[in-house]
């Protein structure tokens, strides 16, 4: 459970107990009996048009060494019949957040407002973000259930936030390292027009200009750097400084910018700034940038496109009727009157206001789409999207207009060749790192669910989803209060309280005992309720089970410590 008492009680009677008694000590890491697993009969997809329909893939030691319909299967082989099942290489996350802590909330600062320390400002470009990197973060285990193997993830909060590496979203093995996870040095530069709380740079323009002044004063930095390399005669001596230093591996380019935007506005200043400072960026997180695909085009720039969604709207009849709102030249559709005159006009209003809604969720579902006719390169990045809704929004951006093809291309060769990984992820090819999705067939099809995926040659199983017992998803209960709880372990009834806030549609909520944990997410779906959290110890923990009324029966599946009954009660209002 969440808590040091939970674990200790559980780790106690379930590994140092048994494995002692096998004559084995606590401390041995647990391997696998096999390096080598063989994926057989299968239809594999090679890469974006490229297609085996019948053949074997084998893994040994975390890499693919073979793949063909004549592949011979090694007798120590760990055996997948893929007579039912397509293999894709595993998702590339282009850009994440899985494992990246939310930068703290900045405390009361009674100092100079013009002039606050850089971090409190937002400027920690030397900031590394595989310094605080958190293997044991839930959003991992969720991200490798949709299919994704690695990712690039990126430092949080700050105007130049810091640098960003390529993990790969596996668990950490007992007696490993978090370190193991980390595939690449940094690679990435991330910008962003983000204004500080309460103090300089509060304005975008603000913003902007702090990245233009840090940027020139790295180049003369570099230039100094240079002449006395040189030995130029009265050349000043280097000193050290983290923040240019830190922009220095940008200007020499050992990284790549990745200047993220939130809209096409954003994304304007993106450009412009970047061409001022002389950088070339990677324009991401932009929902629809179809008003930026000419000067996409024109500087032959590529695009980190979110994965993330807004929520379909609903429409009346009129509304569904009515025209969507055109575009201006600078891309934003709008109505040019939308004044209320009075309570007659309040209909015309809601129509008005619910057109212009659904003209922005039809441009967030064709933004791929728009890339790829326009031959700009881009790949997915989650950003924050809940991974639950991955796969649907991508059958909605299919419905929209973008090729299967090229969505796919967009989750595996794309990613990996931005994220110079090209020769190690992205196709299924001897040689590759054995990152494979096992599907039930073709990947963008409603009925279709991913039953195994490889990182790094370690498997995860995912079971048919069919809800705990009793789950019906036509129920109608209400989750939201505070619950006590007990767990039945074989160490004795461990017992605490869970309280769930928020919408039914948006659950938040933590768990307590003798700490409190924060939920990494909670959902309800019908009677049936699923709750995810980390653990320091054990890492992620899963709740399931089913509210009838103001009971709740189910379990608390924690990894290799195994499932135990859980029970609840709301506690009265």
């Amino acid at each position: 459970m969440p808590v040091r008492v939970c674990l200790a009680a559980l780790a106690a009677l379930l590994f140092f107990g048994p494995v002692r008694a096998q004559g084995v000590g606590a401390e041995t890491p647990l391997r696998p009996v096999t390096g080598a697993a063989a994926i057989t009969n299968a239809r594999v997809v090679v890469a974006p048009g490229r297609v085996l329909e019948r053949a074997t893939v084998v893994v040994r030691d975390g890499r693919i060494v073979a793949v063909g319909p004549d592949v011979a299967v090694p007798f120590d082989a760990d055996v997948v019949e893929g007579d039912s099942l397509t293999v894709y290489a595993g998702f590339v996350d282009a850009f994440s957040i899985a494992g990246v802590p939310k930068p703290a909330d900045p405390e009361d600062y009674d100092g100079d407002r013009g002039a606050p320390p850089r971090a409190l400002a937002g400027l920690t470009p030397e900031r590394d973000v595989r310094d605080g990197f958190d293997a044991t973060d839930a959003r991992i285990g969720q991200l490798r259930e949709v299919g994704f193997t690695a990712a690039h993830i990126a430092p949080r909060g700050g105007y130049f936030a810091g640098q960003g590496a390529v993990v790969l979203l596996r668990e950490v093995g007992r007696m490993e390292a978090p370190e193991a996870l980390v595939l690449t040095e940094p690679i990435s530069f991330v910008a962003q027009i983000a204004t500080a709380r309460g103090v300089y740079p509060a304005t975008p323009m603000g913003v902007l200009s702090e990245m233009r002044e840090t940027v020139e004063n790295a180049r003369r930095r570099q230039a100094g750097r240079a002449a006395y390399d040189r030995a130029a005669e009265g050349a000043a001596r280097p000193r050290f400084d983290p923040v240019l230093d830190a922009v220095t591996a940008l200007l020499d380019g050992d990284r790549q910018l990745v200047f993220v935007a939130d809209g096409w506005l954003d994304g304007f200043r993106a450009l412009r700034a970047s061409e001022e400072m002389g950088l070339t960026p990677v324009l991401a997180g932009i929902p629809d940038a179809a008003p930026l695909v000419a000067r996409l085009q024109a500087d032959d720039l590529a695009v980190f496109a979110p994965l993330a969604l807004p929520d379909t709207v609903k429409a009346d009849s009129t509304a569904l009727a009515a025209a969507l709102p055109t575009t201006s030249p600078g891309g934003a559709s709008f109505v040019s009157n939308r004044r209320v005159r009075s309570y007659a006009d309040a209909e015309a209003e809601v129509t008005a206001l619910t057109v212009q809604r659904r003209a922005a969720v039809a441009r967030a579902e064709g933004s791929p789409a728009v890339l790829a006719a326009a031959e700009v390169p881009f790949a997915f990045g989650t950003f924050e999207v809940k991974p639950a809704d991955v796969h649907g929004n991508l059958r909605r951006m299919i419905a929209a207009g973008l090729m299967p093809e090229a969505a796919l291309a967009a989750l595996t060769t794309t990613p990996a060749e931005m994220l110079g990984l090209g020769r190690e992820v992205g196709t299924v090819e001897a040689g590759k790192l054995a990152n494979l999705v096992l599907t039930t067939g073709p990947l963008f099809a409603d009925s279709t669910e991913i039953r195994h995926v490889f990182v790094e040659g370690v498997r995860t199983d995912i079971d048919e989803d069919d809800g705990p017992a009793g789950a019906d998803p036509d129920a109608v209960v209400q989750a939201l209060g505070t619950w006590d709880f007990e767990v039945a372990t074989p160490g004795g009834t461990q017992s605490g309280t869970f309280t769930l806030t928020g919408t039914p549609d948006a659950l938040t909520g933590e768990i307590t005992t003798d700490e409190t944990t924060p939920l990494a997410s909670a959902t309800l779906e019908g009677n049936a309720l699923t709750m995810t959290f980390s653990s320091p110890d054990i890492g992620l923990v899963t709740v399931t089970g089913i509210i009838t009324g103001d009971t709740f029966s189910g379990t608390a599946d924690v990894g290799a410590l195994g499932s135990f009954p859980m029970t609840g009660t709301r506690q009265p209002e």
